[in-house]
Parts: structure tokens; sequence; C-alpha cells
């Protein structure tokens, strides 16, 4: 490009001042070239760290506008691939207060088919077989994960104090408290 550059500069040189075959002439004019050339591919490397999904030097920053690294899904130690599908989820992302959404939260850290169920405070208009929840079950819910991986067993080589059964995915349930509607309290229900 920069030949190309070289003659164009030249051709811009007025004929009767500068002889545009003379060596000192075309040096000075392909020196010129390499710095628009320069200049031109940094334009061009600006532009691309304009695009979240191409951008190099200034991933990090498009991550923390973003508030990420998100220690709830594989945090700094995820690949850059990973954290680039994240960012680019995080900024696609719509949001809402729906059940589908939650649901497609849990499906996206790799539990799909998981269900909601509500609970809310009984009233005189539910039947006398309904649960008698307290006006603390208001705006809490449960989300229902079909699969048992989040239940961990006590093994014979762990210490003693530890439980001999514990239950609950940090990644799951910290993806899901960080999108969930402010005002609710979301519990999790793992299959035995």
């Amino acid at each position: 490009m920069t030949t190309n550059l070289t003659d164009a500069l030249l051709a811009c040189l007025p004929p009767q001042a500068y002889d545009r075959q003379a060596q000192s002439v075309r040096r000075e004019m392909a020196a010129h070239a390499a710095v628009i050339e320069v200049a031109a591919d940094s334009a061009d490397a600006i532009l691309m760290e304009h695009q979240p999904d191409q951008a190099a030097l200034a991933f990090t920053d498009w991550e923390r506008n973003h508030g990420l690294p998100d220690a709830c899904i594989g945090g700094a130690s995820a690949t850059l691939a990973q954290r680039r599908a994240n960012l680019m989820q995080r900024i696609s992302a719509k949001g809402n207060l729906s059940r589908a959404y939650m649901i497609s939260i849990a499906a996206g850290v790799g539990y799909p088919g998981c269900t909601i169920t509500e609970w809310g405070g009984m009233t005189c208009m539910d039947s006398c077989n309904s649960a008698v929840n307290g006006q603390e079950f208001v705006g809490a819910w449960v989300l229902n994960v079909p699969v048992s991986t989040a239940v961990i067993e006590l093994a014979c080589d762990q210490p003693c104090d530890q439980p001999l059964r514990s239950f609950g995915n940090t990644q799951l349930e910290c993806a899901v408290n960080r999108r969930k509607p402010a005002h609710t309290k979301a519990f999790f229900a793992y299959a035995p």
C-alpha cells in the first residue's frame, strides 16, 4: 500500500515545482506515505476496538462497563472466548421480571429444564386446603432444578466437621440472584 500512497502523494505535487522522478523527492513522499499508512492502520484498529466482539486492547474496558468479569460465571479465570461470550450475552440481554427470563438464566449456566414455583401469603380468597403462608412469603419463589449434580455427599477423606450432604450451585445461585427482581427472594430446590 505504501507504493500506492507514494505514487498518490507524488501526483499531488505541482509538476513545475518538483521533479517527481528525483530520488530525494521520492524518498520524502515514501516517508510521508509510511506515516499515513501507520495512521490508517491505527484508525482501523481503533474501529475494531469499538466492536466488543472484536476488541483486544479495550476488551477489559468493555467488561468493566458491563460489570464483568462476573464471579457468577467463571470470573477472571474463564477463557477469553468464554469472557467474550459472556460480554456479548450481557450486552444483548434485555432482562425482565418474567419466569421465562429467570429460567433462561439458569439454562445459560448449564441448568436447562428448570421451573419456578411462586409462593404468596394466604388470603381469604384461597381455598381451605391452601398453604397458610404469611406476608413474608409475598415475593418468595423457588427455582426447581431438575438435576441432582448440585448435591454433594461427604467423602471418607474429608474432615469430620464437614456436613454429610450439602447442596447448591454457587454459579447458578449467584447468576439468578444477580438478575432476579430486587423485591423478591429466590430459593433453590435441587432434584434428589
